[in-house]
């Protein structure tokens, strides 16, 4: 099998491009990468570059979005509005942060998800998980006891105060969206987008959205899958807002909004006419001001 063809356009490539070889081979993949920085767009296989040299308007790098299904754009920003923009403009489908510890682990794990076609979930992002709950949303009248539930048992000792209450943020946006965004009849015609998110709605039986909240020392994985797959890529970008949001709006580009500005990483595995996954993790700190200042990343599997 030839080897997979990486262009890496940083410029941290010289720390990267070792790095990225020595968690590659620790984790024991049997793929063959070889990373170059001279690679075209064209025979590269994968292309990551740093967005800070793609917003420059150097015309070397000008048609890159032209292969923005084998690109994913490194950033340093932290900032959910940036991030919100840089998604918005460019509709690239892979973000990945930089300026936190699990930088290499993530681009590695997503290079092995890449090319072997393995989306992420909960259980491959959380390998030692410490607590689950796992519920099927039946209406939207029973939401907050169900959010409630979800969150009972875990132990939130290790992180800053008011952790739940982002958590709950994030639990209620995501599940609204699944109930209200995600149903179709078999038309494929959305049945409840036009509805006020004051109007109660009740889920079909064995379309339930099942939501999970995933825990161990480090990190909340939440989990909220539909068994519609209605979402469409290019509908994600089309929701983002182009500017700053109130929290009492409503509508799935604002939910998507205000959960990016509160998660880290942000996840959407789409099988069309099947299911959509929303994965967030939140990686745990006790300060409140270092949970703020830990890098985005945003993905679409």
């Amino acid at each position: 099998m030839a080897d997979k063809k990486i262009l890496i356009l940083s410029n941290n490539a010289i720390m990267l491009v070792p790095s990225l070889e020595k968690s590659l081979r620790e984790a024991g993949s049997n793929l063959k990468f070889t990373f170059k920085t001279d690679y075209t767009f064209e025979e590269a296989d994968l292309i990551f570059i740093d967005y800070s040299l793609y917003q420059m308007g150097d015309k070397k790098y000008a048609d890159v979005l032209n292969y923005r299904s084998k690109l994913a754009f490194l950033t340093a920003l932290i900032d959910h509005i940036q991030v919100n923009q840089i998604l918005r403009e460019t509709h690239v489908s892979h973000l990945i942060g930089l300026s936190g510890p699990n930088s290499f682990s993530d681009i590695r794990d997503f290079i092995i998800a890449f090319f072997t076609g393995v989306k992420w979930t909960t259980d491959t992002i959380m390998k030692s998980a410490k607590f689950k709950t796992e519920k099927l949303i039946k209406s939207s009248e029973g939401m907050p006891n169900d959010i409630k539930d979800l969150l009972a048992g875990h132990d939130f000792s290790i992180w800053f105060d008011g952790l739940q209450d982002y958590l709950n943020l994030i639990l209620n946006e995501s599940i609204n969206n699944a109930l209200y965004n995600a149903p179709t009849d078999e038309m494929g015609n959305h049945t409840n987008r036009e509805l006020n998110r004051k109007q109660p709605t009740f889920s079909i039986p064995g379309k339930e959205p099942l939501v999970t909240v995933t825990t161990d020392n480090k990190k909340v994985v939440i989990s909220v899958k539909d068994f519609y797959g209605s979402l469409k890529t290019k509908e994600v970008f089309d929701f983002l807002p182009s500017g700053e949001v109130k929290e009492k709006e409503g509508g799935a580009g604002v939910g998507m909004y205000l959960i990016f500005k509160y998660v880290h990483k942000y996840i959407i595995n789409i099988d069309s006419g099947k299911s959509t996954e929303n994965i967030f993790v939140i990686e745990g700190d006790k300060r409140f001001k270092w949970y703020l200042s830990k890098e985005k990343s945003f993905h679409i599997f």
